[in-house]
């Protein structure tokens, strides 16, 4: 073989290896945590109506879930999972006894600048109310990151669904709004009367960046997950929270039944 057939075939190998390297890279992120790490798999979409098959035929999966959390974190105050298909959100949900122990620990309640995901210590999952937090920064490799892409409409179309795995199973919410909020932060409130619950779940649909065609009325149990937005519209607003607010789907919902 001629040096110059050595060379192209090197040139060739080389060529195939950064080609792998790089699809390996796409469909694969690695978490580095304390020596730990997890290897999480995203796709483009996720099918909106199996995924709420899927929950409605397993619900008794999420004890197991929740249980196996604390087992590998060490860390009873794992009281949940959430999960969007499709997305890298596949994280354990913690629960400390304020709102800032796990803005900085991880699952493992170490400290870690990052943080977690974490519940709002005032609820409970299955509460008519819920408020799950966490970070988003573009200098960070975190889950909450991924909430930035619902700005666009067509991810949003293909990623609505939200799962919570907890002690009680799997409860399934749909998104019905996305905005960010920079003033009114009412949206904290967990004590609100009947009569206002309807105008509140109006307004949280009527600021939503674009309309989702999803029914909201007084008798919907609601999550809201909030982060911070690293959009540029809203650069100059020292408080800038991306909120994404699903409603919990009732088994007897006929939109849910036909697939």
């Amino acid at each position: 073989m001629s040096k110059k057939s050595i060379k192209k075939r090197i040139i060739s190998l080389i060529c195939l290896s950064i080609a792998f390297s790089i699809v390996i890279f796409t469909y694969t992120k690695l978490f580095i945590n304390n020596g730990n790490y997890k290897i999480s798999f995203s796709s483009p979409y996720a099918d909106n109506k199996q995924v709420v098959k899927d929950n409605l035929e397993n619900k008794n999966v999420g004890l197991d879930e929740v249980l196996k959390l604390r087992e590998y974190y060490e860390n009873n105050d794992i009281v949940g999972k959430l999960v969007i298909e499709g997305t890298n959100i596949n994280e354990p949900i913690l629960k400390g006894n304020d709102n800032s122990y796990y803005l900085n620990h991880n699952a493992y309640g170490n400290y870690q600048a990052e943080g977690s995901i974490y519940e709002d210590y005032r609820t409970s999952i299955g509460d008519k109310k819920i408020l799950i937090f966490g970070h988003s920064s573009p200098g960070w490799d975190v889950p909450f990151n991924e909430l930035e892409k619902y700005y666009d409409k067509n991810f949003y179309d293909n990623h609505k669904i939200i799962s919570i795995y907890s002690e009680q199973g799997i409860d399934t919410y749909e998104i019905f709004s996305v905005y960010v909020e920079t003033s009114d932060f009412t949206y904290m409130n967990l004590l609100i009367s009947d009569d206002t619950y309807n105008e509140y779940l109006k307004k949280y649909q009527s600021n939503s960046m674009y309309q989702t065609d999803v029914e909201v009325n007084d008798g919907d149990n609601i999550l809201i997950l909030q982060t911070c937005s690293n959009h540029p519209k809203y650069s100059n607003y020292k408080k800038k929270y991306l909120l994404v607010i699903g409603k919990k789907i009732k088994e007897e919902e006929n939109k849910w039944k036909k697939y």
